[in-house]
């Protein structure tokens, strides 16, 4: 029976109760789902959603905190701060693979460097944290890569501070330089919270207070929209300032040591005998700090390296010497300890001293002739000190010289010291396998053969002389409590007659040290030509190398306040060639201390570099 229109459209849509079931079924089941999902977004993923908000809405990058200055000891600046513009990578934020070419172009720098110093740390650290691609950015490169910034979301420009130091490369070694750190450094509690291109300190006084000198990083604030670009800046947390470092040099003695040693290679160091305070601490020939302050090529780096006359290492307290004819204090001092020595017994010196088959010479030909100790520390008597040597033995000359504290490391605030070596025959016997054969103990006597010191190790002898037998630690940090002297077991009753001789070494007229003479300001000390084996690589033409030549000595010498170690590789003749370098430190020592009221016998005549008085 076929059914009308009426009847097929009324069981096809159901009766009007049943649709109004549905529609409210339907309803309720939307509702459901959005309830539902309410509920995910507002409680259980709230946290989530409130972080990416945030992300979204305000943009905080890390600002490299700001290290304190470096002043001398009477506040001139040494190392301070200026700005310095980098370019960041943000790796999560970059889209295009090709933006790091097209910034690239803009700076004029092939791609694969650009990376390169900081490649290690991207391994390391989130894709959110930005990374510094190039740093020390000219004007130019900068207004290039702002007109593509637009286009390169994940890089922005920033300005740092970079470390601003004295022309000339005035205490390099001294001060130190910063560079950005490495994954090894965010191995150390001390670096994690800083952000990378953070400048840390690398050696020298930047790296020995880096914890002190290490600011506070700060906070730059933006506001961007969805696509990453910038609305408008907020507000900024601005980084925070290390705290400033006072050295105990005087910048006037720095340069006047830096000045005299010129183009040859060497060290100096002035230091203050009754505190250990360093006046002057110098190391020819440096590097520029800043040039290591900033990314470089590899090919720089290993040029510094592998220079022949090593920039990179600090002479003063890393160069190991043959100590020379300065040593002979020490031989003295063991002589009159274990009784062997008469100071007023006369003694004959014809120039030749045997020991089995083997001759020792003189430096003088012909030898000095009937003298006695006041002589033969005056004028640096080889055969007098041979055979005291043979007296005293070896053991005895090693047990004194660690009363002076040689063979060991002063304690200087700075990083990498080394110390010298003090041998004796249970040292020979440990290292070489060897036993101490006699031959071995007159080249001892003398400051040769396997003896070794620093420059700084020597300063640090004379200071003991100078304080009668008391020993300072040597520092650099200006700190206004005493430093103490600490007694030795050295006889205070023997350093009278060592000191009226070292007096007579540079006021006599024929003393080895007399180039160092000055009649308004009373020096004492010793000089040293100590032989070489090599000339450590400096010029391989040069089959015979020039002795190094040495002086150390003090002033004035009825109050010492100032004791100066001068050492020049392969200069030859140490009262000549070291000594007038040690004359114009204390002349200018003398000039920066004497007042109005200061006693003088005359004028000091002007500082030069080739006079002698």
């Amino acid at each position: 029976m076929a059914l009308d229109s009426r009847s097929l459209k009324k069981s096809l849509l159901g009766t009007p109760r049943a649709r109004l079931r549905g529609l409210l079924f339907l309803f309720w089941v939307g509702l459901s789902v959005v309830i539902i999902r309410l509920y995910v977004i507002q409680v259980i993923k709230h946290g989530h959603y409130l972080a990416l908000a945030r992300e979204n809405i305000v943009k905080s990058t890390p600002i490299p905190p700001l290290r304190g200055e470096i002043t001398d000891r009477n506040g001139v600046v040494l190392v301070h701060n200026g700005p310095n513009f980098a370019l960041f990578e943000v790796r999560g934020e970059v889209r295009d693979p090709r933006e790091i070419s097209w910034v690239a172009t803009d700076l004029g720098i092939p791609v694969d460097r650009l990376r390169r110093s900081f490649r290690n740390l991207g391994f390391v650290l989130p894709p959110h944290v930005p990374l510094p691609l190039a740093t020390g950015l000219s004007m130019a490169q900068v207004g290039r890569v702002n007109m593509d910034l637009y286009r390169l979301p994940g890089f922005f420009i920033q300005v740092m501070p970079k470390r601003i130091y004295p022309e000339n490369n005035l205490a390099a070694h001294l001060l130190g330089y910063v560079g950005s750190f490495t994954t090894d450094d965010l191995k150390s509690s001390l670096y994690r919270h800083l952000p990378p291109g953070t400048g840390v300190g690398k050696s020298g006084i930047e790296k020995e207070y880096d914890a002190l000198l290490q600011g506070t990083p700060g906070l730059r604030r933006q506001l961007v929209n969805s696509h990453g670009t910038m609305i408008k800046n907020l507000k900024n947390k601005p980084p925070g300032e290390g705290q400033s470092l006072r050295l105990t040099i005087d910048v006037r003695l720095q340069s006047v040591a830096e000045r005299m040693l010129g183009a040859r290679r060497g060290a100096v160091v002035a230091l203050d005998p009754r505190n250990g305070e360093i006046l002057a601490l110098a190391s020819h020939p440096a590097y520029s700090p800043g040039e290591l302050s900033q990314a470089m090529s590899t090919a720089r780096w290993n040029a510094l390296v592998r220079a022949p006359e090593h920039p990179l290492t600090d002479r003063a307290i890393q160069g190991l010497y043959p100590p020379g004819s300065v040593f002979k204090i020490v031989t003295t001092m063991a002589g009159l300890m274990e009784h062997k020595l008469d100071p007023e017994k006369s003694f004959r010196c014809g120039g030749t001293f045997r020991v089995g088959s083997v001759i020792f010479h003189d430096w003088k030909k012909g030898g000095h002739g009937t003298i006695h100790l006041h002589k033969a520390i005056e004028q640096s008597c080889d055969i007098f000190f041979y055979t005291l040597g043979m007296k005293v033995g070896p053991d005895a000359i090693a047990r004194v010289s660690r009363l002076f504290g040689l063979g060991s490391k002063t304690g200087i605030d700075l990083p990498a010291e080394l110390s010298g070596t003090v041998p004796d025959r249970a040292w020979k016997k440990k290292y070489l396998h060897a036993p101490w054969y006699p031959g071995e103990t007159p080249p001892m006597a003398i400051g040769q053969g396997f003896l070794t010191v620093t420059p700084l190790e020597m300063a640090r002898l004379m200071g003991v002389v100078a304080m009668d037998g008391k020993i300072a630690t040597p520092h650099l940090r200006l700190d206004e409590s005493s430093k103490m002297l600490v007694s030795t077991s050295l006889p205070v009753q023997d350093f009278p007659i060592v000191k009226a001789d070292l007096r007579d070494v540079v006021a006599a007229p024929h003393g080895t040290g007399h180039p160092v003479n000055l009649s308004f300001f009373a020096v004492a000390g010793k000089t040293g030509t100590a032989q070489v084996v090599s000339n450590r690589g400096a010029n391989k033409l040069i089959k015979r190398p020039r002795a190094d030549s040495w002086f150390v000595g003090f002033g004035p010498f009825e109050a010492p306040s100032i004791v100066v170690s001068v050492l020049i590789e392969n200069g030859g003749d140490g009262g000549d060639v070291a000594g007038p370098v040690a004359r114009e430190i204390f002349r200018m020592y003398y000039v920066i201390h004497a007042t109005p009221s200061s006693p003088r016998t005359t004028s000091p005549p002007v500082a030069t570099s080739g006079s002698s008085l």
